[in-house]
């Protein structure tokens, strides 16, 4: 069935699609290591001891933290997701606004890159730009 999957897709492609599921089955692994490791764990024995309110204040602010990290986590897999997408499709890996393939390099490090590194230069001078 994966090779299925595969079909019709080039050997690039196929590579990147291998990096990005390894990322993707790390990003869960990580979150799953928090939620049910961690946060089972230590959480429950916080809660079980009597606390002040500063205590409890501090308490509320690790779990918002918490949230917010399993937010940002959640929006990287979403944004794994829709590459994986766009590499079915043909469209992972291609520069949005020159349509020049996008480096190797630069994928790796940022997979969710639409921009090539020459596009991406050009859009944030063009930011840097003081209005007048």
């Amino acid at each position: 069935m994966a090779k299925k999957k595969n079909e019709g897709l080039s050997a690039r492609q196929i590579k990147l699609k291998e990096n990005l599921l390894e990322r993707k089955r790390k990003m869960w692994n990580e979150l799953r290591e928090e939620f049910f490791g961690k946060l089972g764990r230590e959480y429950n024995s916080q809660f079980d001891t009597s606390n002040d309110l500063e205590d409890l204040s501090i308490l509320d602010a690790l779990e918002d933290t918490g949230l917010a990290v399993a937010d940002i986590k959640k929006k990287q897999l979403e944004e794994l997701d829709e590459s994986l997408r766009k590499i079915d499709e043909g469209t992972y890996g291609v520069c949005s606004n020159c349509g020049t393939e996008i480096d190797d390099g630069r994928l790796k490090v940022e997979p969710f890159a639409e921009l090539c590194v020459a596009c991406k230069k050009e859009s944030e001078q063009g930011a840097k730009k003081p209005t007048l």
